[in-house]
């Protein structure tokens, strides 16, 4: 006997929510791939029993991995007279494809029911919120750095800032001339705090798409690199020729809408 009937779900963005309502289209955006996804929906509602019952979503992507999975989780259900609404507000899935995707609802370990959507490549806006743009023009420095189990792993770094874009720079191997920051070379996902000028208290805290950059790119963003960096000793070309096959650098692209 099944456990309960689906009769409503989608998977949205937030903001195409609020633009066009539940029954839209279901589209979820992504700035970079792979990366976090801008924060979505996910919106059903359950006929059931009366009582809890174990609910679970899987998100399924186009080669057919699981990409994120919410629950399982209890779920107090009103009873099969009264429909039973669920939602979440998803902000920590990350996607490495694109294209076509498929929401699978189960109560009880039973699949009930799914809903399609797309996870769609946003362009990222050259321009951030006020008040992120604020905090990374206003001080030297970031904490950067990798989450893990809810826990900011996260150090000081100096940074350039262009058009939407931090570039960061990590010896790949631990020196006392060059920053390291541990795990950026394998990370796609990272942290961001800005902190407020002239003293160490936080302004903003955001996830950033991470990408090691190579070839004429790494070279573009050491000399934008070089140019910021406030200790430097001698002619930029010095420390562009010191951090090759030393450092790499990474671009990262905060996940906040423009």
């Amino acid at each position: 006997m099944p456990a309960g009937e689906l009769i409503f779900a989608n998977v949205l963005d937030v903001r195409q929510r609020e633009a066009e309502g539940e029954m839209a289209d279901g589209l979820v955006y992504a700035l970079a791939v792979p990366s976090r996804a801008l924060p979505f929906a996910v919106i059903r509602d359950w006929k059931a029993p009366n009582g809890y019952q174990a609910e679970e979503v899987q998100l399924i992507g186009p080669s057919g991995r699981v990409a994120h999975t919410i629950g399982p989780s209890a779920r107090y259900m009103l009873g099969s007279m009264d429909l039973t609404r669920v939602e979440d507000v998803v902000e920590e899935a990350v996607f490495d494809e694109l294209g076509g995707y498929v929401a699978s609802f189960l109560l009880d370990g039973q699949l009930l029911g799914q809903t399609e959507f797309q996870v769609v490549l946003q362009a990222a806006p050259e321009r951030l919120p006020k008040d992120v743009e604020d905090g990374l023009k206003k001080s030297d420095v970031i904490w950067v750095g990798i989450e893990h189990d809810g826990k900011d792993g996260t150090i000081p770094a100096w940074f350039a800032y262009r058009q939407g874009k931090i570039y960061v720079l990590s010896s790949t191997a631990p020196s006392l001339q060059e920053q390291t920051i541990p795990g950026l070379a394998e990370a796609n996902d990272v942290v961001v705090i800005t902190r407020r000028k002239l003293r160490d208290t936080a302004l903003d805290r955001f996830h950033a798409a991470s990408r090691l950059l190579e070839g004429a790119e790494w070279d573009q963003a050491a000399a934008l690199l070089a140019d910021r960096r406030r200790s430097r000793v001698g002619p930029p070309q010095d420390s562009i020729k010191r951090w090759k096959g030393t450092c790499a650098i990474a671009e990262l692209t905060p996940l906040v809408a423009g």
